[in-house]
Parts: C-alpha cells; sequence; structure tokens
C-alpha cells in the first residue's frame, strides 16, 4: 500500500522515524514527511541579522509562520506526487484545516489522524478533527473533547521501536548499575503551553529527598528552586540519541516514570521504552495498563504518593523480583507493543485490510 506519513520532528525522540520504519518493514511504499525540522536548524548569519532589525519576538513569529507555510505546501505537494492509498498524521498541529481538506481530495483512500498529546491544546488540531476519516489517541479521555465537533476518537497506545531501545545481550548489559533511581523527563510544570501542574515534580522530589543514588537527565530541573533535592541530581539535558538513553536505564536498579497530568487512563512512550531497553520500571498507575501488561509481573506501579519512597524501598531490596519484571516487560513489548504492531493495527483499522 502506498502511505504518506506526516509526523513532527523532535528533539526529544523519533516518532515519525519510528512509524516509517515500521511501515516499510510491514511491507508498504512510504513516503514520510517530516514537519517543523527548520525550526530545529541554527539561525544563518542572515537570519540573525533580521533578528537584530526586527526584534526577537517580531522575528521568532515570522519564522514560525514561514515554516508553517512551507511545511502545508510541502505536504500537498508530496501527496500529489506520490497519490497516496492511506495518509497518517502524526499529531500534525502545524497542518491547515485548508491542508487536510485538500489532502482529502488527493489520496485514494482513508486519512486518518494518530494524536499523543492533549488535541485541545492545538486549535489547527481541533479545527480539522472532523475532516479525518479516523481519529486515534495515545489518552482516551480527550475524545470527550471532540465528540462535540462529531469526532468519534478511539485509543491507540504508543509503542516502542525495540532495534532502538534494546541493547544486543539483555542477560549482559555490560555496565554496572550506577545508580539505584534514574528518572529521563523533563519537569513540564513551567514549560509554555502545557499546564501548570507540579505533580511530578512533586514525586520526583519524593524519591530525591530519600537516601538513594538519583540521576535526573531532562529540561526544567536546574529552574527549580536551590534548596531542590531533584535540582541537585540534575545531570543535564535529556540524553540522546535513544541508544544513550537505553544506556542510562540499564545503569540503574529502578527506572521512574511519572506521566504528564495529561495522561489520565493512557501511558505515555516512556512506559513502553523502559522495558524494551530491558530495565526495571516503577510507575505511576493508570487504567489503561491493565490491557497493556500484566501489572505486578511485567511493570511495577505505585498508586499513592504518600507510598511511593515505600515502593523504593521493596524494590531496591529485591533484585531477583526486578529481574524478573524487566524480563517479562521485555518479551510483553517485543510481543506487543512495537511500532511494527502498533502501525499494523492502525492500518487494519483504518482501511478495514
Amino acid at each position: 500500500m502506498r502511505i504518506f506519513l506526516i509526523g513532527p520532528h523532535w528533539d526529544t525522540g523519533r516518532w515519525t522515524e519510528y512509524c516509517a520504519a515500521a511501515l516499510e518493514r510491514n511491507g508498504h511504499d512510504v513516503r514520510a514527511f517530516t514537519y517543523s525540522a527548520s525550526q530545529a536548524r541554527p539561525v544563518s548569519v542572515f537570519g540573525r541579522l533580521r533578528r537584530r532589525l526586527l526584534g526577537t519576538d517580531r522575528f521568532q513569529i515570522q519564522r514560525v509562520l514561514r515554516a508553517q507555510q512551507r511545511d502545508n505546501l510541502a505536504v500537498i505537494d508530496l501527496a500529489g506526487r506520490h497519490r497516496p492509498e492511506l495518509v497518517i498524521v502524526l499529531k500534525g498541529e502545524v497542518l491547515l484545516p485548508e491542508t487536510i481538506d485538500r489532502l482529502r481530495a488527493i489520496a485514494d483512500g482513508p486519512i486518518v489522524q494518530w494524536c499523543g498529546d492533549d488535541p485541545s491544546w492545538f486549535p489547527g488540531i481541533v479545527a480539522a478533527a472532523h475532516l479525518y476519516d479516523r481519529f486515534f489517541l495515545a489518552e482516551p479521555t480527550h475524545a470527550a473533547d471532540l465528540a462535540p465537533r462529531g469526532v468519534t476518537a478511539e485509543f491507540l497506545p504508543h509503542a516502542a521501536d525495540p532495534a532502538a531501545w534494546a541493547p544486543d545481550d539483555l542477560a549482559d548489559p555490560g555496565t554496572e548499575e550506577h545508580f539505584d533511581v534514574v528518572f529521563v523527563g523533563d519537569s513540564r510544570h513551567q514549560m509554555g503551553h502545557l499546564p501548570a501542574n507540579r505533580e511530578r515534580v512533586n514525586l520526583i522530589e519524593t524519591v530525591a529527598a530519600m537516601d538513594v543514588r538519583m540521576a535526573i537527565w531532562g529540561r526544567g530541573w536546574d529552574k527549580l528552586a536551590p534548596a531542590s533535592a531533584a535540582r541537585r541530581c540534575h545531570r543535564g539535558p535529556t540524553l540522546l540519541p535513544a541508544a544513550a538513553v537505553s544506556s542510562a536505564y540499564r545503569a540503574a536498579k529502578i527506572v521512574l516514570n511519572v506521566h504528564h497530568p495529561q495522561m489520565r487512563e493512557g501511558v505515555n512512550m516512556r512506559t513502553f521504552e523502559i522495558p524494551a531497553a530491558g530495565a526495571f520500571q516503577l510507575s505511576d498507575y493508570k487504567s489503561r495498563m491493565d490491557e497493556l501488561f500484566d501489572v505486578g509481573q511485567e511493570i511495577a506501579v505505585f498508586r499513592d504518593r504518600n507510598k511511593l519512597a515505600d515502593r523504593v524501598r521493596d524494590n531496591l531490596a529485591d533484585p531477583d523480583s526486578r529481574r524478573a519484571i524487566a524480563q517479562a516487560g521485555h518479551r510483553r513489548v517485543e510481543r506487543d507493543h512495537t511500532y511494527r504492531v502498533r502501525m499494523r493495527q492502525l492500518v487494519e483499522r483504518a482501511t478495514g485490510a
């Protein structure tokens, strides 16, 4: 099948690339377009001059709008040349409703959306939601926000790419455990459009204040108060690429997973990437986990912030249990939660094939 995949450029992940590779491994003819890639490039000498002349705010707004214009025109042009039988949009917050409408006229099959974030944060996604033939969400409760627009959104959880996360030999990680607890992720409570919520910070602070060796990588932790225990554990920006994060995971006895508040029932990418790396995961509990893992056997969870410290101590004291859960979780991800599996599910549900 000819598939046109449209997805974001991220400095903290390769969602588009993982999905494109999975679709190709499933035997499809894939043309992928990564939007917002130009925003990650350094500003040229000419650009820096324009920024001085225009002022930082005016320059940045123009830069974003011009990138959006180029991306929308490129999507229409590539679709016209590829004539896809299926168009998959991963998030697509930069795409105009007019662009999605044009894709409907060009494509020889359905247009589908897979949104990993709360769509209500992005006016463009909400405005175009009714134009998609199928709309998938990594967090199922956001479907209620789309229902008034006549959109019936469906749950499709995140996944992991074992080739990016798994070592060659899980039995021999090749590195001594350097930390008791590791967390890789942003603090999130003070980042732009995201809702102000300190729950993640508070949970991480609970563990950082314990007598454990903890390491944190991610943005925002250095902006916490000087007395913050989490700030003292901060090692720098998020490790990239995935192989570096995977190595950090395997160098820890416990990899902590704390979801952003937008994930109310569903789970984030980290939920699958930690076991894909062969590491032991301790996560805040989400109700959809029971559909995805054997909770307690393939993933360890905590349900109460007041008991988090006890869960950490119990898991640190039981290396055999940690090892068994990590191995079982890895097997489950490889069987049920790879991007190859997820893309097969998406295509089947979108096309009936």
